[in-house]
C-alpha cells in the first residue's frame, strides 16, 4: 500500500441518503403521511386546523419550495414553509416550541424508514484504517433530522466534519458548499473524491468544484438521475459502497 503522504486521494467526501443509508419504503407516500404527523402535533398543541386540509396545503407549499430550490440551490428552514402554510389558516402567531415539536414529529415519522446499508460500517472502518480522511456533505431541510439520522446509525465517529445544507443555506451542487467543506478540513480538491448517488447534486457538484466524482448506482434508478444520464458523466462508477475500497486503491496506484 502507498504511504499516506504519497496518496493521490487522501480525502473522501460522502453523501448520506441512498449512499450510506437507504429509505426502505415508498418515499413519496411516507412523506405525505409525515404531513399528517405534522398536523397531529399542531392539533395536539391547540392549533385549530383541519387535519386533512392542512396536510394537503402543506404538501402544496413544500412541493413548490422543492421546485424552487432545485433551481436556486438555496436551502431554507422547513419552518418557513410551515409558517407559510399556517398563514392560509389564519394562524400567524405560534410559539417556537410548538413549531419545533411539530417539525420534529414530521421528521421522526420518516426517520424510522431509513435503514443502514449492510456494507456501510465495514467500508468506513476499512477506509479509516487505510488512513483516509472523511467528511459528510448532505442536502437536508432540517439539521436536527439529519443529525438524528447520523447518530441513529452510529456514523458520526467516521467523519472529521458533517456539513448540512440546512445550516449552510445552500445545497449541492452549489460549488460553495464543497469549497467550504474543503476549507474547513484543510483539503485540496485534487486530493479529494466525492461519493454519492445523485448525478445532479453529488457528481456535478463535485466536478464543478474540481473534485473527482464517484457515482454509486445501487439506489440511483430515480428520475433525477435518469433525466441527466447523457449530460452528467461521473469520473468513476461503482455498484455498491464496498467497491469503493478497491477503487481508491486503484486510483492511488495509477501512474
Amino acid at each position: 500500500m502507498l504511504t499516506k503522504s504519497k496518496k493521490k486521494i487522501s480525502v473522501i467526501l460522502f453523501d448520506l441518503g441512498f449512499t450510506l443509508i437507504n429509505f426502505e419504503g415508498d418515499f413519496q407516500q411516507a412523506m405525505r403521511e409525515s404531513y399528517f404527523a405534522l398536523a397531529d402535533s399542531l392539533i395536539a398543541s391547540g392549533v385549530q386546523i383541519n387535519r386533512r386540509v392542512f396536510a394537503e396545503k402543506f404538501y402544496e407549499v413544500i412541493s413548490q419550495y422543492y421546485r424552487n430550490r432545485a433551481v436556486d440551490l438555496i436551502e431554507r428552514p422547513v419552518e418557513e414553509n410551515l409558517l407559510k402554510t399556517l398563514h392560509f389558516f389564519s394562524v400567524d402567531h405560534l410559539e417556537e416550541s410548538v413549531l419545533r415539536e411539530a417539525v420534529k414529529a414530521m421528521y421522526l415519522y420518516t426517520e424510522a424508514w431509513w435503514k443502514l446499508e449492510t456494507d456501510t460500517h465495514e467500508t468506513l472502518v476499512a477506509l479509516h484504517n487505510m488512513g483516509y480522511r472523511m467528511a459528510l456533505i448532505s442536502n437536508a431541510s432540517n439539521t436536527p433530522d439529519l443529525n438524528r439520522l447520523i447518530d441513529n446509525h452510529n456514523l458520526r465517529q467516521y467523519f472529521e466534519l458533517v456539513v448540512i445544507s440546512a445550516e449552510e443555506g445552500i445545497r449541492k451542487p452549489d460549488p460553495r458548499i464543497f469549497s467550504k467543506t474543503l476549507k474547513k478540513i484543510g483539503a485540496k480538491p485534487e486530493c479529494t473524491i466525492m461519493v454519492g448517488d445523485t448525478l445532479p447534486a453529488d457528481v456535478l457538484g463535485a466536478q464543478n468544484s474540481g473534485i473527482k466524482s464517484v457515482w454509486i448506482t445501487r439506489r440511483a434508478n430515480r428520475p433525477e438521475n435518469n433525466d441527466v444520464l447523457e449530460s452528467i458523466q461521473p469520473d468513476y462508477t461503482i455498484p455498491d459502497l464496498s467497491s469503493l475500497i478497491s477503487l481508491v486503491d486503484q486510483i492511488n496506484s495509477e501512474d
